[in-house]
């Protein structure tokens, strides 16, 4: 069964507010990796998530690690030196402002050219060994930050994130867009292929993890258009507290989904990636989607209509109105009208229908989210609350 706790790497802080609501929309847990002696200046929005945003050790990973990492040095140690020998340093481009950590800690170096990884995150067996090899350094003879290559401080802390993911069950997900490296079981042979190139292993597809962010972002972008990452936090949070067991049955829906699509894997360009998940989208879940709105919307109206008597509390012409363009009113002012008795059979055989429907189709969470997050025109947001009033869901 697949874990829906993940761990999110390479930096300690995150680089944007919405990917952390948006991925508190899906994922049941984000762990990161904070250092003792580090202290977090999470924004608001982080703060606001409370427990959804869990706090790692690096200490905490197996001695295995580094012991893998020290053999991997030892034994490529000359070609390392040859390719990322700080004494090059001075060939190396400056770092893109977008490949840099988040402003939120302060700077985590002084050289624009260099990689950096937190002291802590990196055991003193490893440090010694990168040393010698010209392969790291710090600022300052106390300095908390080592400095790098920032392609080798971009695989130490996905070999890193891996490792821990892997002992603590949770899914290594990340907010960058470099390449996905195949580093996973730490072995010397995978980490020369990422490094030095030298070792024909299997090249850069995309990890599974990649392909279900992918996946969800076109799901959840389909029914909130405004974008996802704009909803308020307070919405995010009581969107996850109202409907954890339809988030649960929609996290074993997509791997379902991606378990029958094994052929996405072998995807290596992710603008193909991308497409055809959409198209794959498109022909399954946006479907069973439009399905599920006709049901709910049809056992909806048709409980509304025939069980409130509108016309007792409304003017003719809003009625006729109303009518006319097949929108229930208010569930308020129906309320008042009152239930006619001989109809609370009928109200609740089509209330049980509709919760049937929504717990067997497997994007019942995606309609949940479209109807509570995405952004209504009147009469929708009057329709909505009518259905939703008249069959209890």
């Amino acid at each position: 069964m697949s874990t829906y706790q993940a761990l999110y790497y390479p930096f300690i802080h995150f680089k944007n507010d919405g990917w952390v609501k948006v991925a508190a929309l899906y994922w049941d847990k984000l762990g990161r990796i904070v250092p003792y002696e580090y202290v977090t200046e999470d924004s608001d929005t982080v703060k606001a998530l409370g427990s959804f945003v869990t706090t790692l050790r690096p200490g905490w990973v197996l001695p295995e690690f580094a012991q893998s990492w020290v053999e991997f040095v030892t034994q490529h140690g000359p070609k390392l030196k040859a390719k990322y020998a700080l004494s090059h340093r001075d060939q190396w481009p400056v770092l893109p402002e977008t490949e840099r950590p988040p402003r939120p800690g302060g700077p985590s170096g002084n050289d624009p050219r260099l990689g950096y990884v937190f002291v802590e995150k990196m055991s003193e067996d490893v440090y010694r060994a990168m040393k010698q090899s010209d392969l790291c350094s710090t600022d300052t003879p106390r300095g908390q930050w080592i400095g790098m290559h920032p392609r080798l401080a971009w695989v130490y802390m996905t070999a890193l994130a891996e490792q821990l993911a892997g002992e603590r069950g949770l899914r290594p997900l990340t907010d960058e867009t470099r390449d996905h490296l195949a580093v996973s079981g730490l072995s010397t042979e995978r980490l020369a292929h990422a490094l030095l190139g030298s070792v024909a292993l299997v090249d850069s597809k995309p990890t599974p993890t990649e392909i279900e962010t992918t996946l969800i972002s076109i799901a959840f972008r389909s029914v909130v258009p405004a974008d996802p990452a704009a909803l308020a936090v307070d919405k995010v949070l009581a969107f996850r507290e109202k409907y954890p067991n339809e988030r649960a049955a929609f996290q074993d829906a997509v791997t379902s989904f991606l378990g029958s699509r094994e052929w996405l894997k072998s995807i290596a360009d992710p603008h193909v990636l991308e497409q055809r998940l959409r198209d794959e989208y498109e022909k399954s879940w946006a479907t069973k989607l439009e399905d599920l709105r006709d049901k709910l919307a049809e056992v909806g109206i048709d409980t509304v209509l025939s069980c409130f008597n509108l016309k007792a509390v409304l003017p003719a012409g809003v009625v006729a109105v109303a009518g006319a363009l097949a929108v229930p009113l208010n569930p308020i002012a129906a309320g008042v009208a009152g239930l006619a008795l001989g109809a609370i059979p009928a109200l609740r055989d089509k209330r049980k229908t509709a919760r049937q429907e929504l717990k067997a189709s497997p994007v019942s969470f995606l309609y949940r989210m479209e109807q509570d997050l995405a952004p209504k025109d009147v009469w929708s947001w009057i329709k909505q609350k009518s259905v939703q009033f008249a069959l209890g869901v």
